[in-house]
């Protein structure tokens, strides 16, 4: 798998080992497929709200790029004998930029409980704030207890959805200035720093 190395959140987790979430690459494209498939189907309907057991080409291409004002994607891995495995993953769509965007997290079966989740979204409401993005929104299975207490203690708000008895609103602003956040929100500037120059 790739690596991005200036633009990493780096943490010890409670065994002593390492973890670090970092923006995705398409040279994570196997890496991600392969995480996708390990998952219980549980843990896949939460993520997926089907029966899904991998992804199309077309989603798996979406999952593997880091683009702050459209989609991001957020990979967490551990180091296991020298080797990089990917546990867990984040992703956000902007739709429309800059009002707002869509997120969702999903945590390897064995890998949760270890706060790499809430990691992984914190690192991404981070990214979205700094690259301009007002608001964060997604949404949560009624029975997803887990998510949902996540969502909770983060500060957002939940809602019945519109549409479906089966789902949650959850949302929070983004407009309250930033708090504790690792080197990844500054790979948002340096992506909006690029593109200016290439119109410019």
């Amino acid at each position: 798998m790739g690596t991005l190395n200036r633009f990493a959140d780096a943490w010890r987790l409670r065994d002593g080992g390492v973890a670090v979430i970092r923006p995705a690459t398409p040279a994570d494209a196997q890496a991600i497929q392969a995480l996708v498939r390990s998952l219980t189907p549980a843990s896949r309907y939460s993520r997926f709200f089907s029966g899904v057991q991998e992804l199309s080409p077309e989603w798996l291409e979406r999952f593997s790029r880091a683009q702050p004002r459209q989609d991001v994607s957020l990979l967490a891995t551990v180091l296991r004998e020298g080797r990089e495995v990917l546990v867990g993953m984040a992703q956000y769509a902007a739709d429309p930029y800059p009002e707002r965007c869509d997120f969702a997290v999903l945590v390897a079966d064995e890998w949760q409980g270890h706060g790499i989740g809430r990691r992984l979204l914190h690192n991404l409401e981070c990214l979205a704030r700094a690259a301009g993005i007002e608001r964060i929104e997604g949404e949560v299975l009624t029975h997803n207890s887990s998510m949902l207490g996540l969502a909770h203690a983060m500060g957002y708000e939940a809602r019945r959805h519109p549409e479906s008895a089966l789902f949650l609103h959850v949302a929070r602003s983004l407009a309250e200035p930033a708090r504790g956040c690792s080197p990844l929100a500054k790979f948002a500037k340096g992506e909006l720093a690029d593109a200016a120059a290439a119109t410019a």
